[in-house]
Protein backbone atom coordinates (compact mmCIF):
# COMPACT_ATOMS: atom_id res chain seq x y z
CA UNK A 1 0.00 0.00 0.00
CA UNK A 2 1.43 3.36 -0.94
CA UNK A 3 2.62 4.77 2.39
CA UNK A 4 1.59 8.43 2.07
CA UNK A 5 -1.64 7.75 0.19
CA UNK A 6 -3.28 5.24 2.50
CA UNK A 7 -1.97 6.73 5.72
CA UNK A 8 -3.26 10.13 4.64
CA UNK A 9 -6.64 8.66 3.73
CA UNK A 10 -6.97 6.82 7.05
CA UNK A 11 -6.09 9.98 8.95
CA UNK A 12 -8.62 12.04 7.07
CA UNK A 13 -11.30 9.39 7.29
CA UNK A 14 -10.56 8.70 11.32
CA UNK A 15 -8.34 -12.84 -12.68
CA UNK A 16 -8.73 -15.03 -12.69
CA UNK A 17 -5.44 -15.18 -14.56
CA UNK A 18 -5.54 -17.65 -17.44
CA UNK A 19 -3.01 -20.46 -17.13
CA UNK A 20 0.20 -19.53 -18.92
CA UNK A 21 1.19 -22.19 -21.40
CA UNK A 22 4.79 -23.10 -20.75
CA UNK A 23 6.95 -25.24 -22.96
CA UNK A 24 7.20 -28.86 -21.71
CA UNK A 25 10.95 -28.59 -21.28
CA UNK A 26 10.52 -25.45 -19.17
CA UNK A 27 7.87 -27.14 -17.06
CA UNK A 28 10.15 -30.08 -16.52
CA UNK A 29 12.99 -27.77 -15.56
CA UNK A 30 10.95 -25.48 -13.32
CA UNK A 31 8.47 -28.12 -12.14
CA UNK A 32 5.82 -25.42 -11.80
CA UNK A 33 2.09 -26.17 -12.25
CA UNK A 34 0.20 -24.39 -15.03
CA UNK A 35 -2.12 -22.68 -12.56
CA UNK A 36 0.75 -21.36 -10.45
CA UNK A 37 -0.41 -17.72 -10.42
CA UNK A 38 -3.80 -16.09 -9.99
CA UNK A 39 -4.66 -12.40 -10.20
CA UNK A 40 -6.50 -10.85 -7.28
CA UNK A 41 -7.89 -7.44 -6.38
CA UNK A 42 -7.46 -5.40 -3.18
CA UNK A 43 -10.53 -3.51 -1.93
CA UNK A 44 -8.52 -0.37 -1.20
CA UNK A 45 -8.46 0.12 -4.97
CA UNK A 46 -12.06 1.34 -4.57
CA UNK A 47 -11.58 3.44 -1.43
CA UNK A 48 -13.01 6.58 -3.03
CA UNK A 49 -16.10 4.75 -4.28
CA UNK A 50 -16.57 3.11 -0.88
CA UNK A 51 -16.16 6.43 0.89
CA UNK A 52 -18.69 8.18 -1.34
CA UNK A 53 -21.26 5.38 -1.17
CA UNK A 54 -20.94 4.60 -4.89
CA UNK A 55 -19.89 1.07 -3.89
CA UNK A 56 -21.17 -0.98 -0.95
CA UNK A 57 -18.82 -3.34 0.85
CA UNK A 58 -21.05 -6.38 0.33
CA UNK A 59 -21.26 -5.64 -3.41
CA UNK A 60 -17.51 -5.33 -3.93
CA UNK A 61 -16.79 -9.02 -4.75
CA UNK A 62 -19.54 -9.13 -7.39
CA UNK A 63 -18.14 -5.96 -8.96
CA UNK A 64 -14.68 -7.52 -9.12
CA UNK A 65 -16.03 -10.63 -10.83
CA UNK A 66 -18.34 -8.84 -13.27
CA UNK A 67 -16.20 -5.86 -14.25
CA UNK A 68 -12.68 -7.24 -13.87
CA UNK A 69 -13.06 -10.99 -14.36
CA UNK A 70 -11.31 -11.48 -11.01
CA UNK A 71 -12.39 -14.06 -8.45
CA UNK A 72 -9.57 -13.78 -5.87
CA UNK A 73 -10.67 -11.14 -3.40
CA UNK A 74 -8.76 -9.10 -0.81
CA UNK A 75 -10.52 -6.86 1.71
CA UNK A 76 -9.76 -3.67 3.62
CA UNK A 77 -10.90 -3.47 7.24
CA UNK A 78 -12.45 0.02 7.08
CA UNK A 79 -15.45 -0.80 4.86
CA UNK A 80 -16.60 -3.51 7.30
CA UNK A 81 -17.76 -0.61 9.49
CA UNK A 82 -17.20 -2.57 12.69
CA UNK A 83 -19.34 -5.50 11.51
CA UNK A 84 -16.40 -7.89 11.28
CA UNK A 85 -17.47 -9.44 14.61
CA UNK A 86 -21.04 -9.96 13.35
CA UNK A 87 -21.07 -13.62 12.29
CA UNK A 88 -24.25 -13.15 10.27
CA UNK A 89 -22.80 -10.21 8.32
CA UNK A 90 -19.50 -12.00 7.65
CA UNK A 91 -21.48 -15.11 6.73
CA UNK A 92 -23.36 -13.12 4.09
CA UNK A 93 -20.07 -11.93 2.63
CA UNK A 94 -18.80 -15.51 2.59
CA UNK A 95 -22.00 -16.62 0.87
CA UNK A 96 -21.52 -13.98 -1.82
CA UNK A 97 -17.97 -15.13 -2.50
CA UNK A 98 -17.21 -18.76 -1.73
CA UNK A 99 -20.78 -19.69 -2.68
CA UNK A 100 -20.12 -18.15 -6.09
CA UNK A 101 -16.84 -19.95 -6.66
CA UNK A 102 -14.68 -17.06 -5.51
CA UNK A 103 -11.64 -17.18 -3.23
CA UNK A 104 -11.16 -14.81 -0.28
CA UNK A 105 -7.43 -14.16 0.06
CA UNK A 106 -6.71 -11.74 2.91
CA UNK A 107 -7.84 -8.68 4.86
CA UNK A 108 -5.71 -5.53 5.01
CA UNK A 109 -5.82 -4.17 8.58
CA UNK A 110 -5.25 -0.50 9.39
CA UNK A 111 -5.72 -0.75 13.15
CA UNK A 112 -5.83 2.04 15.71
CA UNK A 113 -3.12 0.40 17.83
CA UNK A 114 0.15 -0.89 16.40
CA UNK A 115 1.46 -4.40 17.06
CA UNK A 116 4.96 -2.96 17.53
CA UNK A 117 3.91 -0.06 19.78
CA UNK A 118 6.44 1.04 22.40
CA UNK A 119 3.78 1.05 25.13
CA UNK A 120 3.09 -2.55 26.30
CA UNK A 121 -0.56 -1.69 27.01
CA UNK A 122 -1.01 -0.38 23.50
CA UNK A 123 0.58 -3.53 22.06
CA UNK A 124 -1.78 -5.64 24.15
CA UNK A 125 -4.77 -3.62 22.89
CA UNK A 126 -3.52 -4.10 19.34
CA UNK A 127 -3.29 -7.86 19.79
CA UNK A 128 -6.86 -7.98 21.10
CA UNK A 129 -8.03 -5.80 18.22
CA UNK A 130 -6.37 -8.07 15.67
CA UNK A 131 -7.82 -11.24 17.21
CA UNK A 132 -11.26 -10.26 15.94
CA UNK A 133 -9.83 -9.85 12.46
CA UNK A 134 -8.21 -13.28 12.60
CA UNK A 135 -11.64 -14.72 13.44
CA UNK A 136 -13.25 -12.76 10.60
CA UNK A 137 -10.58 -13.90 8.13
CA UNK A 138 -11.01 -17.52 9.25
CA UNK A 139 -14.78 -17.35 8.73
CA UNK A 140 -14.24 -15.95 5.23
CA UNK A 141 -11.66 -18.61 4.42
CA UNK A 142 -8.86 -16.07 3.96
CA UNK A 143 -5.22 -17.12 4.00
CA UNK A 144 -3.95 -14.09 5.93
CA UNK A 145 -4.42 -10.71 7.49
CA UNK A 146 -2.04 -7.92 6.47
CA UNK A 147 -0.78 -5.81 9.39
CA UNK A 148 1.36 -2.76 10.15
CA UNK A 149 4.50 -2.61 12.27
CA UNK A 150 5.70 0.96 11.75
CA UNK A 151 6.01 2.59 15.17
CA UNK A 152 9.67 3.47 14.67
CA UNK A 153 11.94 4.67 17.48
CA UNK A 154 15.06 2.77 18.44
CA UNK A 155 15.63 0.12 15.76
CA UNK A 156 16.45 -2.80 18.05
CA UNK A 157 13.77 -1.92 20.59
CA UNK A 158 11.22 -1.59 17.81
CA UNK A 159 12.23 -5.00 16.48
CA UNK A 160 11.81 -6.53 19.93
CA UNK A 161 8.36 -4.96 20.26
CA UNK A 162 7.35 -6.12 16.79
CA UNK A 163 8.39 -9.68 17.59
CA UNK A 164 6.45 -9.59 20.85
CA UNK A 165 3.26 -8.23 19.28
CA UNK A 166 3.49 -10.47 16.24
CA UNK A 167 4.16 -13.56 18.35
CA UNK A 168 1.07 -12.94 20.48
CA UNK A 169 -1.30 -12.61 17.53
CA UNK A 170 0.43 -15.39 15.57
CA UNK A 171 -0.01 -17.72 18.54
CA UNK A 172 -3.69 -16.83 18.57
CA UNK A 173 -3.94 -17.66 14.86
CA UNK A 174 -2.35 -21.09 15.35
CA UNK A 175 -5.70 -22.82 15.48
CA UNK A 176 -6.68 -21.39 12.11
CA UNK A 177 -5.06 -21.34 8.69
CA UNK A 178 -4.69 -17.56 8.89
CA UNK A 179 -1.19 -16.08 8.61
CA UNK A 180 -0.24 -12.71 10.12
CA UNK A 181 1.82 -10.89 7.50
CA UNK A 182 3.67 -7.60 7.93
CA UNK A 183 3.51 -5.27 4.97
CA UNK A 184 6.19 -2.68 4.27
CA UNK A 185 4.27 0.44 5.24
CA UNK A 186 6.41 3.02 6.98
CA UNK A 187 9.01 3.14 9.73
CA UNK A 188 11.49 0.28 9.78
CA UNK A 189 9.02 -1.96 7.96
CA UNK A 190 10.21 -0.40 4.68
CA UNK A 191 13.62 -2.02 5.27
CA UNK A 192 13.85 -5.63 4.00
CA UNK A 193 16.68 -6.36 6.47
CA UNK A 194 14.49 -5.31 9.40
CA UNK A 195 11.50 -7.30 8.13
CA UNK A 196 13.55 -10.45 7.62
CA UNK A 197 15.19 -10.08 11.05
CA UNK A 198 11.74 -9.87 12.67
CA UNK A 199 10.60 -13.00 10.83
CA UNK A 200 13.79 -14.86 11.76
CA UNK A 201 13.42 -13.97 15.44
CA UNK A 202 9.74 -14.91 15.36
CA UNK A 203 10.32 -18.27 13.66
CA UNK A 204 6.57 -18.79 13.68
CA UNK A 205 4.54 -20.83 11.13
CA UNK A 206 1.69 -18.31 11.25
CA UNK A 207 3.87 -15.24 10.57
CA UNK A 208 4.90 -13.91 7.19
CA UNK A 209 5.56 -10.88 4.98
CA UNK A 210 3.62 -9.11 2.24
CA UNK A 211 5.82 -7.93 -0.66
CA UNK A 212 4.49 -4.66 -2.09
CA UNK A 213 5.89 -3.27 -5.35
CA UNK A 214 5.82 0.36 -4.22
CA UNK A 215 6.25 0.31 -0.45
CA UNK A 216 9.94 -0.20 0.20
CA UNK A 217 10.55 3.55 0.34
CA UNK A 218 14.20 4.44 -0.22
CA UNK A 219 15.15 0.75 -0.44
CA UNK A 220 15.36 -1.07 -3.76
CA UNK A 221 11.85 -2.37 -4.52
CA UNK A 222 13.07 -5.25 -6.71
CA UNK A 223 15.50 -6.46 -4.05
CA UNK A 224 12.81 -6.02 -1.38
CA UNK A 225 10.29 -8.15 -3.25
CA UNK A 226 12.87 -10.80 -4.17
CA UNK A 227 14.06 -11.23 -0.57
CA UNK A 228 10.63 -11.32 1.05
CA UNK A 229 8.88 -13.66 -1.43
CA UNK A 230 9.75 -16.78 0.54
CA UNK A 231 7.56 -15.55 3.41
CA UNK A 232 4.62 -14.34 1.31
CA UNK A 233 1.10 -15.83 1.09
CA UNK A 234 0.25 -13.12 -1.49
CA UNK A 235 1.91 -10.29 -3.43
CA UNK A 236 0.70 -6.70 -3.77
CA UNK A 237 1.11 -5.45 -7.33
CA UNK A 238 0.81 -1.72 -6.66
CA UNK A 239 0.06 0.56 -9.60
CA UNK A 240 -0.36 4.34 -9.66
CA UNK A 241 0.08 5.63 -13.21
CA UNK A 242 0.68 4.28 -16.72
CA UNK A 243 2.49 5.64 -19.75
CA UNK A 244 1.08 5.61 -23.28
CA UNK A 245 2.41 2.08 -23.80
CA UNK A 246 0.53 0.70 -20.80
CA UNK A 247 3.57 0.39 -18.54
CA UNK A 248 3.46 1.42 -14.89
CA UNK A 249 5.60 4.53 -14.47
CA UNK A 250 7.27 3.66 -11.14
CA UNK A 251 7.71 -0.10 -11.34
CA UNK A 252 9.12 -2.16 -14.19
CA UNK A 253 6.50 -4.94 -14.16
CA UNK A 254 8.49 -7.03 -16.63
CA UNK A 255 11.49 -7.02 -14.30
CA UNK A 256 9.27 -7.65 -11.25
CA UNK A 257 7.34 -10.54 -12.81
CA UNK A 258 10.59 -12.14 -13.92
CA UNK A 259 11.78 -12.06 -10.29
CA UNK A 260 8.50 -13.62 -9.15
CA UNK A 261 8.48 -16.24 -11.91
CA UNK A 262 12.05 -17.30 -11.15
CA UNK A 263 11.27 -17.69 -7.44
CA UNK A 264 9.50 -20.58 -5.75
CA UNK A 265 6.42 -18.43 -5.12
CA UNK A 266 3.04 -19.61 -6.33
CA UNK A 267 -0.26 -17.96 -5.50
CA UNK A 268 -2.08 -14.68 -5.86
CA UNK A 269 -0.64 -11.51 -7.38
CA UNK A 270 -3.04 -8.83 -6.23
CA UNK A 271 -3.87 -5.59 -8.02
CA UNK A 272 -3.88 -2.51 -5.84
CA UNK A 273 -4.53 0.50 -8.06
CA UNK A 274 -4.13 3.90 -6.40
CA UNK A 275 -4.05 6.21 -9.41
CA UNK A 276 -6.22 9.30 -9.88
CA UNK A 277 -6.12 9.88 -13.64
CA UNK A 278 -8.56 7.05 -14.47
CA UNK A 279 -11.33 5.37 -12.48
CA UNK A 280 -10.50 2.23 -10.46
CA UNK A 281 -12.08 -0.13 -12.99
CA UNK A 282 -10.00 1.22 -15.86
CA UNK A 283 -6.88 1.34 -13.69
CA UNK A 284 -7.38 -2.22 -12.48
CA UNK A 285 -7.90 -3.51 -16.02
CA UNK A 286 -4.69 -1.77 -17.14
CA UNK A 287 -2.85 -3.37 -14.21
CA UNK A 288 -4.33 -6.79 -14.95
CA UNK A 289 -3.30 -6.59 -18.60
CA UNK A 290 0.23 -5.54 -17.65
CA UNK A 291 0.58 -8.41 -15.14
CA UNK A 292 -0.57 -10.90 -17.77
CA UNK A 293 1.83 -9.56 -20.43
CA UNK A 294 4.75 -9.42 -18.02
CA UNK A 295 4.16 -12.95 -16.75
CA UNK A 296 3.89 -14.26 -20.29
CA UNK A 297 7.21 -12.59 -21.10
CA UNK A 298 8.80 -14.03 -17.94
CA UNK A 299 7.69 -17.52 -18.92
CA UNK A 300 8.99 -17.26 -22.50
Amino acid sequence: MHDLTRRSFVRNAALGLPAIALAPELLAKKKKPLNRFQIGIQEYTFHRWLGSGKLKHLDYPALAKKELGITHIEYWNRPFGGKHTDKKYVGELAKRTTGEGMKNVLILIDAGNELDAKDPKQRARSVEEHKDWVDCAAQLGCDAIRVNCRSGGNREENMKNAVEGMRAISDYAKGSKVKIVIEPHGGYSNDPDWLLAVIKKLNHPNAGLLPDFNNFGRYDRYDGVKRTLAHAPAICAKALNFDDKGNETRTDYYRMMKIIHQSSYSGVITIEFEGHKVDPIAGSLKTKALIQKALKAAAA
